[in-house]
């Protein structure tokens, strides 16, 4: 792993970029002066074996994260069948006894967490489904299909050991330039001929690709998982419409593309769909339904909405006004309520910093898989309080935000934001970003490693400068790669 800091510059390369999808390229600083997002020039070069370490890594994180789930849920009162039967709006989970309470997810929210995450495992879910006491029995397991993640990690090349920082479970972004910028980057600037340019199959496990040599053909993350929700809900059509839905107050239009770029993914595998507004999912009340609510001017109708992709946070969501109806949508008997893409599990269970003093809890000990952590643990703990360097991480928490890195005692960097006004805190024991010497100074990159259903796919990579950068916020840059 090398930073090469004089690359080729293509001709027009904003113009080419901005027509691939990066239409959030410009960003003002606070100073008011420009900052390029994407770095044209500046490359890493990786060897073969690096990438493959990346990979396993990612791999073997991914296991583990599947355990740690199957331990939160265990810590729920609700995942009893006793649990269950107390109803919607009786109270059995408290902080000393629920981890998701612990962690400040409302308890309305806790049964479709857990439903979601044993949704497609007819042997676990069996007890739910033929119990005959149950307010909601079911013939047979429903199932929340999960597309994507994105695994940050710490990694200094060969010699070192890929380190999980953290896990973009359910809303990550930088998705187009990771699947689509960079693989025209390394095609156009033609710098390696190696059969693998770069880690990078993200777009073709999305939509799948045809056989070839004889080898069976993968049907991709789309089609795989509309085919095993049909299953479960065989009155959807075979090809059923899928919306997706983004946050237009974000203005800079990240969200938007990232959210347009999976939608045209989706409709590469073969589906209808729609992009829409989050102010566009409405409620029918008669109907007890989520429904798309058409913008005033539209000539389309409002109609009910059975899959939706959002780019939006579930601990936003449930925490907001209406957030229990939509929970209860989900557990409609018919299974005709809503299928949301990512499920709540991916927030509530992976995709938050409380992960981190779990896995190391579980696997903190075991010399194979514990390599890939860092020590963390819950800020109120005594085992915090003996780390001298550390990141101290809000729980819920975003591009750095409210994130300080602490170094023998005294913080040396921090990102002051809104997260962590609920005092939930995670502290993980500090391992800074390797430095790479560049033409702006001393970069810090952090690997993001992306999985598509699960299954690892490529790779981005942003950098932070100088200082600030040991905390990658949302104005660090992304720098593409090869395989030399």
């Amino acid at each position: 792993m090398k930073r090469v800091p004089y690359g080729p510059v293509r001709d027009g390369w904003r113009l080419t970029n901005y027509s691939l999808g990066l239409t959030y390229n410009d960003t003002e600083l606070p100073d008011g002066t420009m900052m390029s997002y994407w770095q044209e020039g500046p490359y890493y070069d990786f060897t073969q074996a690096e990438i493959e370490e990346l990979e396993s890594a990612t791999t073997t994180l991914y296991a583990m994260c599947l355990e740690a789930g199957d331990w939160m849920v265990q810590q729920c009162p609700r995942r009893t069948v006793d649990g269950r039967k107390r109803g919607f709006f009786e109270s059995v989970c408290t902080p000393e006894t629920c981890f998701l309470a612990r962690i400040g997810i409302p308890e309305f929210a806790h049964e479709q967490i857990i439903r979601t995450w044993f949704d497609g495992d007819a042997e676990t879910w069996t007890h739910y489904d033929k119990d005959p006491d149950m307010r909601f029995p079911m013939e047979t397991p429903d199932f929340s299909p999960s597309v994507y993640g994105r695994f940050d990690l710490w990694y200094n090349g060969a010699g070192s050991v890929p380190r999980l920082l953290e896990f973009n479970a359910q809303t990550p972004t930088s998705l187009v330039e990771a699947a689509v910028i960079q693989w025209h980057w390394a095609d156009q600037t033609n710098l390696t001929q190696h059969p693998w340019r770069q880690w990078n199959s993200i777009h073709d496990r999305l939509v799948g690709w045809e056989a070839a040599d004889g080898e069976p053909a993968d049907p991709g993350a789309w089609r795989r998982n509309i085919n095993k929700l049909r299953e479960a809900r065989t009155w959807l059509p075979e090809k059923p419409k899928i919306f997706f839905a983004y946050e237009t107050s974000e203005t800079t239009g990240e969200d938007r593309m990232n959210v347009a770029y999976l939608m045209a993914t989706a409709e590469e595998a073969g589906y209808p769909v729609e992009l829409i507004a989050m102010s566009q999912i409405g409620w029918d009340v008669a109907g007890d339904r989520v429904l798309f609510v058409p913008a005033p001017g539209q000539e389309s109708k409002a109609e009910p909405i059975h899959i939706i992709f959002m780019l939006y946070p579930w601990e936003w969501f449930w925490n907001e006004e209406g957030g229990k109806a939509f929970f209860r949508n989900m557990a409609d008997p018919s299974k005709r309520g809503t299928v949301w893409i990512e499920p709540p599990y991916k927030a509530a269970l992976l995709g938050n910093k409380a992960l981190l003093p779990v896995l190391w809890k579980l696997f903190g000990d075991d010399p194979e898989r514990g390599k890939y952590l860092l020590p963390s643990y819950f800020a109120e703990s005594s085992s915090a309080a003996k780390l001298k360097s550390y990141a101290k991480k809000p729980i819920w928490g975003r591009e750095g935000g409210s994130v300080t890195l602490v170094r023998e005692g005294g913080p040396t960097t921090t990102n002051p934001s809104e997260y962590g006004a609920d005092g939930r805190f995670v502290v993980q024991e500090l391992c800074e970003l390797p430095p790479f010497e560049g033409l702006e100074g001393t970069v810090h990159p952090v690997i993001g490693s992306w999985l598509i259903d699960g299954e690892p796919a490529g790779m981005g990579i942003r950098e932070g400068v100088g200082e600030e950068g040991l905390i990658t916020k949302d104005q660090c840059n992304f720098v593409p790669h090869i395989i030399s």
